[in-house]
C-alpha cells in the first residue's frame, strides 16, 4: 500500500514538473523573450494621441523595436506623455535628431509610433530622454486635423462632377472633338498650301523674279525719296503744296473770316460804348 502511494506521489511530481516546463516554454515563446531582453524608456509628448493605446508597437524605420508602456497626462503641461519601452540593443540606432509621429497601420486603422532615425553621426539617446514630435505625414491625420479645409476638397470634387456631367450632356464632348478634328484638318491644309507656295518659290527663276521685284520696288522708293518724278515732287516740294492751297482759295477764306470778325467787334463797340 505504501509503495502504491509513493508511486502515485512520484507520478504526480513528474507530471507537475512536466506541466511547469510546458507552461514555462509557452510563457517564454509568447512573451517575446521578455525575460532575457533589456529595455530602456524613451518619452514623447503629444497633444493628441489619436487612438494610440498601451501595448501599441513602436517602429524604427519600419522595424518593430518596442511597445507603448504607458500614456499619462502631465499636470504641468497640457500634453500627453507617451512612454515607449524600447529594446536596448536598438537604442544605438536612435540618435539625437530623431523624431516620432503617430501613423496608421493596416486597413483597421491601428495606431503606432513611428520613429524617424536621426543622423548616425549624432550622439546616442539615453534612457529617459524625450524625442521631438515630427509633423504628421499620415493621410488620415492630415484629414482629421484639417476638417474644415477637407470640406472644400469635397466641394471641389462635387463641382468637377457637375462640370463633367454638363460637358458630357447632349454629346457636347463629341461635338467639341469633331470641331477640333476639323480645325486640325484645316490647319494641315493651310500648312500644305504654304509648303507648296514655298516650294514654288524655290523653283528655277522664281527666286530671281522675286529678287528683281524687290530691287525695282527699292529703286522706286529711292527715287520718290530723292524727289524725282511727279510723286516725288509732290511729297518733297513744299511750294507745290502752297500753290495747291492757294488754288483752292485758302488765303481768300482766311481774309474773309478776319473781315467778318473785325466788323463784329466794331459793331459791338458801337452798341456798348
Amino acid at each position: 500500500m505504501e509503495t502504491s502511494i509513493k508511486n502515485n506521489i512520484k507520478v504526480g511530481i513528474f507530471v507537475a514538473a512536466g506541466l511547469l516546463v510546458i507552461l514555462f516554454s509557452i510563457f517564454i515563446l509568447g512573451a517575446d523573450k521578455s525575460l532575457f531582453t533589456s529595455y530602456v524608456r524613451l518619452h514623447a509628448h503629444f497633444k493628441n494621441v489619436q487612438g494610440l493605446a498601451s501595448g501599441s508597437i513602436v517602429s524604427l524605420a519600419g522595424v518593430t523595436v518596442g511597445n507603448i508602456e504607458d500614456i499619462r497626462f502631465l499636470s504641468e503641461e497640457n500634453v500627453l506623455d507617451v512612454v515607449m519601452k524600447i529594446e536596448k540593443n536598438h537604442l544605438r540606432r536612435i540618435r539625437e535628431g530623431s523624431e516620432v509621429e503617430i501613423k496608421t497601420q493596416g486597413a483597421l486603422g491601428d495606431k503606432f509610433i513611428y520613429i524617424l532615425p536621426g543622423d548616425y553621426k549624432n550622439p546616442e539617446l539615453k534612457s529617459g530622454d524625450k524625442i521631438p514630435v515630427a509633423q504628421s505625414s499620415d493621410i488620415f491625420d492630415i484629414v482629421s486635423s484639417r476638417g474644415k479645409e477637407t470640406e472644400k476638397i469635397f466641394d471641389i470634387i462635387n463641382e468637377m462632377y457637375v462640370l463633367t456631367k454638363t460637358i458630357n450632356a447632349e454629346n457636347r464632348v463629341g461635338k467639341i472633338m469633331e470641331n477640333l478634328n476639323s480645325a486640325s484638318n484645316n490647319f494641315n491644309q493651310v500648312t500644305t498650301d504654304m509648303r507648296k507656295m514655298v516650294s514654288s518659290m524655290n523653283l528655277p527663276n522664281q527666286g530671281d523674279k522675286i529678287r528683281d521685284a524687290i530691287e525695282k520696288m527699292d529703286n522706286i522708293m529711292s527715287k520718290i525719296d530723292r524727289g524725282q518724278g511727279t510723286l516725288g515732287a509732290l511729297i518733297n516740294d513744299s511750294s507745290l503744296h502752297d500753290q495747291i492751297k492757294g488754288f483752292f482759295g485758302a488765303s481768300q477764306r482766311k481774309s474773309h473770316i478776319k473781315s467778318v470778325i473785325r466788323t463784329s467787334i466794331e459793331k459791338n463797340d458801337e452798341i456798348n460804348p
